[in-house]
């Protein structure tokens, strides 16, 4: 991060903000009850204590409150100054009335005396106020609204510090100009399945445009950037083609697979489609490491089925070379799992990732579309020089061929078929390279039937037109 920026505690929002917020502004973070406002103030107040006092400032809840929230997300607020301006119940016990003055002679006056005095008490680097919304009510229009919190802020500008202020989205009120009023604006809502965040203003500096989902919970606010894969190689790919470890079948891809190419796996249920994709991986922890994310299969039946075949993966794993991911497919949001992928790839000498299976891995959308998201998975992977295999199974073992039933066959450098076919009175398997983008490939179609190393090839030359074909066809 830049040192001239100061985070605001969720690491994907700094991500987002291109380092964090520039110091000695103010920014408005908006959104509605309980989209975590208060949360994402407490993470920044809580971040900046490095630079100085932390001073809290809110008019919602008593501090006895805030600490009890804070505390249920593990949120540390040690340190902080806090500073409470909720109405006590002697308001309501001495039954005030304002039948002769508007609040604002009543209440506003006592409220600017205890923010100067905590102001010049600790002489804060960060100041987070909770809500400037709730000011609104003192004020008879909204002119004068405007002009005070105006002067609050400059106030607080002119002591050096950065301030964030939240301000809650209502019928009631509109906080249109304080978004005018605030050197940058951060929002915080909620679609059917997902919270989201979108930085609509920063004075001065880039941020990355458009909504990012976020969640709000044990952790506080959590930002998961969107993800766009770069627009050109940001690495150069290995030399050596990624061999399945079968001299058969690395013949027919003339070689085997270019390294940072993306090569689609696509078949029917129980094909081995996925006993392929281990025999890649196994060649590939030769140099370097392999994730495999699993969305369908449970992880023990998966490692014991690879060991059956003499490709066991368990020892790679001890080792370090190989991470295997069992993802429940709703506990993610998609750009969350993104980001964990980046995360880990960027950790490890990463050499190929197998996405296991596309279906799996529709199901974490929620309704999004998936060409865009799939694009964004491989693709950014690709451009920085790592192989990518996607499993993608088809429902038609018969009639036309659909190679993915997605339209996504676009993104594969490469596409393996692999299929059923009649043998006899046996069902027997089949497997065939329909495209391979650079360099040539053999398009004959090769039986084959899954032993100990995984696909065992026959040199017998299949009937190219039982590739549209499937049992009783």
């Amino acid at each position: 991060m830049e040192d001239s920026r100061i985070s605001t505690g969720c690491e994907g929002l700094d991500h987002i903000l291109g380092g964090g917020l520039p110091p000695h502004k103010a920014y408005m973070v908006r959104g509605g009850p309980g989209h975590g406002k208060t949360s994402l103030g407490l993470q920044f107040l809580s971040a900046a204590r490095s630079l100085g006092p932390a001073l809290y400032i809110g008019f919602q809840e008593t501090e006895e409150q805030l600490r009890e929230n804070a505390g249920r997300q593990a949120l540390d607020i040690d340190g902080l100054h806090l500073l409470s301006l909720v109405p006590d119940e002697s308001l309501f016990a001495h039954n005030q009335s304002y039948d002769l003055f508007h609040p604002v002679e009543v209440e506003f006056d006592p409220l600017v005396k205890r923010i100067l005095d905590a102001v010049e008490s600790c002489r804060p680097a960060t100041v987070f106020i909770d809500s400037v919304s709730h000011l609104h009510l003192l004020f008879s229009d909204a002119y004068q609204f405007r002009a005070q919190v105006l002067s609050f802020l400059r106030y607080l500008r002119q002591q050096g510090c950065t301030v964030l202020f939240s301000s809650e989205i209502g019928e009631r009120a509109s906080d249109v100009d304080l978004q005018f009023l605030a050197d940058g604006v951060i929002e915080l809502g909620a679609e059917r399945h997902h919270g989201y965040l979108q930085v609509r203003k920063l004075r001065g500096a880039r941020f990355m445009p458009g909504r990012h989902q976020c969640r709000v919970g044990a952790r506080g606010v959590q930002a998961f950037p969107h993800h766009v894969p770069p627009v050109a190689r940001t690495e150069a790919p290995d030399s050596e083609r990624l061999s399945s470890g079968n001299d058969r079948l690395d013949r027919l891809l003339g070689g085997g697979l270019e390294p940072g190419s993306v090569t689609l796996i696509t078949g029917p249920s129980g094909v081995g489609k996925s006993t392929l994709a281990a025999c890649y991986a196994r060649q590939a922890i030769r140099r370097g490491s392999v994730l495999i994310y699993l969305f369908e299969e449970e992880l023990p039946f998966y490692l014991k089925r690879a060991a059956d075949l003499g490709l066991s993966l368990a020892p790679f794993q001890r080792d370090g070379l190989l991470e295997i991911e069992q993802v429940e497919p709703m506990r993610y949001l998609v750009d969350e799992f993104l980001e964990r992928v980046r995360c880990r790839v960027e950790a490890l000498d990463t050499r190929l990732v197998i996405l296991d299976s596309v279906s799996g891995f529709e199901l974490s959308l929620n309704g999004e579309h998936l060409k865009d998201r799939i694009h964004a998975f491989a693709k950014g992977l690709a451009r920085r020089g790592i192989s990518v295999i996607l499993i993608n199974e088809i429902q038609a073992m018969s009639g036309p061929l659909a190679l993915t039933e997605r339209g996504i066959s676009y993104l594969a450098d490469n596409v393996l078929l692999l299929n059923y076919r009649e043998d006899g009175e046996r069902m027997g398997k089949m497997l065939g390279v329909l495209k391979k983008r650079v360099g040539s490939f053999d398009n004959r179609i090769c039986a084959y039937r899954i032993g100990q190393g995984g696909l065992q090839l026959s040199d017998d030359e299949v009937d190219t037109s039982l590739l549209n074909r499937g049992p009783g066809a």
